[in-house]
């Protein structure tokens, strides 16, 4: 999921488990990831209307340009494979 809030910080979701969020937001420089208790999360950010698969191709190509924490390349690595098995399974 693709998530923006008031300062128009964008992020994306790597983990939910129901009680905790596990966000990257967008930054210059190396990504790090930022975990919110889930009521926190909803209070400060809101889904964005950006495509996953887009937003995926930015974040992992500023990863391998600028590098990112352990977590945010595994993460994103995760979703992306998610997301291609998702989108190959409908044709």
């Amino acid at each position: 999921m693709v998530v923006t809030n008031h300062n128009r910080t964008t992020a994306i979701v790597i983990r939910n488990n129901g009680r905790h969020v596990t966000l990257v937001p967008m930054k210059s420089g190396r990504l790090s990831a930022k975990t919110l208790a889930f009521d926190e999360f909803r209070r400060e950010w809101c889904e964005a209307g950006y495509a996953l698969s887009q937003a995926l191709t930015t974040y992992l190509s500023h990863v391998m340009k600028w590098g990112a924490s352990m977590e945010v390349s595994k993460g994103l690595e995760k979703l992306a494979a998610r997301d291609r098995h998702v989108i190959a399974s409908l044709f």
